[in-house]
C-alpha cells in the first residue's frame, strides 16, 4: 500500500507515502473511525501498515499514516526549474494527508486526527 512515484523533473516532484491516504479526507476519517469502537486490526485492514509506529511514555501505540503529493506544477515551481535549469534547485508545492491514531491498552482507537494541509518541498537554494 505504499506508493512512490516520481513526477516531473527530479525527485522533488513526487507522490509518496501510504497510498490509502491519497484522497482521504477529514470527513472520511470521521466516518470510518469511531473512538472507543474501531480496533487496531480494523485500522490495519482499512489502511495497511502505518508509515510510522511509536509509543507514548505510558506504552500506548501511536500509528501514523501519511501521503504527500508534491507533483503539482505551478508558475513558481515551473519557473524555478526553467530559470535555473534545475542547477540551483527546484521547488514543489502540494498536499499532505496525515492520519495519526492513538490506541488504548486494548488496541481500540482512543484518539485520532486527520489533516489535509498544503506543503512545500524543494532542493538547493529554493
Amino acid at each position: 500500500r505504499d506508493a512512490q512515484e516520481s513526477r516531473g523533473l527530479g525527485d522533488v516532484y513526487k507522490r509518496q507515502g501510504n497510498a490509502s491516504m491519497e484522497d482521504f479526507t477529514e470527513e472520511q476519517a470521521n466516518e470510518a473511525i469511531v473512538k472507543g469502537v474501531t480496533t487496531k486490526k480494523e485500522i490495519r485492514a482499512a489502511f495497511g501498515s502505518p508509515i510510522e509506529s511509536t509509543f507514548t511514555d505510558g506504552g500506548l501505540a501511536i500509528w501514523k499514516y501519511q501521503y504527500d503529493d508534491t507533483s503539482a506544477f505551478t508558475p513558481e515551481t515551473v519557473g524555478s526549474v526553467i530559470l535555473t535549469f534545475g542547477l540551483a534547485g527546484t521547488k514543489a508545492r502540494g498536499t499532505r494527508n496525515e492520519l495519526v491514531i492513538l490506541f488504548d491498552e486494548n488496541d481500540i482507537v482512543k484518539q485520532f486526527n486527520m489533516s489535509n494541509s498544503p506543503i512545500e518541498a524543494g532542493t538547493g537554494v529554493f
